[in-house]
């Protein structure tokens, strides 16, 4: 069984990028996702633009706060460009999102709290999921 945050859905056609950084969430949404046929399975191809690869090692991504855990300090979270994307809130269908690994805890901060991070992101491409990538290594930079 996959984790919880694995089978979230990380990225969605005609998202809309957070206005303090559009750079960052616009190279995450140009991530191009297909389903295909592959050796008689349904498998899913991702093709990541050249520039997010240049950008991979020193990303930084303004977006919202959305734990996955109840927990006094928070080392892995997602992040959303827009509060409404919440991928558990089911109002607003799946947005673009961010999986993040910190380098070092945070405390918990109240759900929805503007953030801006920096760290690297991991590629990911696996043919079994639609997630496309992992920062890992983040530093709070606000």
């Amino acid at each position: 069984m996959l984790p919880a945050l694995a089978i979230i859905l990380t990225l969605a056609t005609g998202s809309r990028p957070s206005a303090a950084e559009p750079a960052g969430w616009g190279l995450l949404g140009a991530i191009e996702i297909r389903e295909v046929e592959k050796d008689g399975r349904w498998a899913v191809e991702k093709t990541y633009p050249d520039a997010l690869r240049a950008a991979a090692n020193d990303f930084s991504v303004t977006g919202y706060y959305v734990p996955v855990e109840a927990q006094a300090y928070v080392r892995s979270f997602l992040l959303v460009p827009d509060p409404a994307d919440c991928p558990f809130c089911g109002t607003n269908g799946y947005g673009p999102t961010l999986e993040v690994h910190m380098r070092k805890p945070l405390p918990d901060m109240p759900e929805g709290t503007e953030i801006t991070v920096r760290g690297t992101l991991r590629l990911l491409d696996s043919d079994e999921t639609y997630q496309s990538v992992i920062m890992t290594e983040a530093v709070l930079q606000n």
